[in-house]
């Protein structure tokens, strides 16, 4: 299985939540885990947010999301500043009373692999996060049961 979803996005704070809902929906809809969907919901969160407070001048960011049957990547990418792709990589978890800092370090901690870069020659940054899914049912992967994908319904456990 392979499901690829890819979205354009305006640089508005109401991006945020409509890319977490489409995502987590996809994810559930497929037969992810609960927790699991949880943890992408916040990692991409954090990764969009990021775009939102330093793109800079961007009009517009893009995520694309493909989920096979034993991983999720996702990919966030703007045409804004671009960021320090190793000091990204190193951040640590902002102090407690710290009103931000900890979106790196959350992607970190909620993916299987975070990668941060700046695209060609100061053309924006890019997120590339990992995550190997866990099924809801155990099992190994999408599909399940057809009869109630066709009618909408979340996948069964066996």
């Amino acid at each position: 299985m392979r499901i690829q979803v890819a979205m354009i996005l305006p640089l508005e704070a109401r991006s945020v939540p409509l890319v977490r809902r489409t995502v987590a929906t996809a994810l559930s809809s497929a037969g992810v885990a609960e927790d699991c969907v949880g943890e992408v919901e916040v990692a991409l969160s954090e990764a969009c947010t990021n775009v939102y407070r330093h793109a800079g001048e961007s009009a517009s960011y893009e995520v694309v999301i493909t989920i096979g049957d034993e991983r999720l990547t996702v990919d966030v990418l703007d045409s804004g500043g671009g960021f320090d792709g190793e000091k990204a990589a190193s951040a640590d978890m902002a102090e407690l009373d710290a009103e931000g800092g900890r979106g790196i370090a959350l992607m970190r901690a909620l993916s299987d692999r975070a990668v941060f870069d700046t695209v060609t020659d100061g053309g924006g940054g890019s997120v590339h996060l990992m995550k190997n899914l866990r099924w809801a049912d155990g099992g190994a992967g999408w599909p399940r049961d057809t009869e109630a994908a066709l009618d909408g319904s979340p996948p069964k456990s066996s």
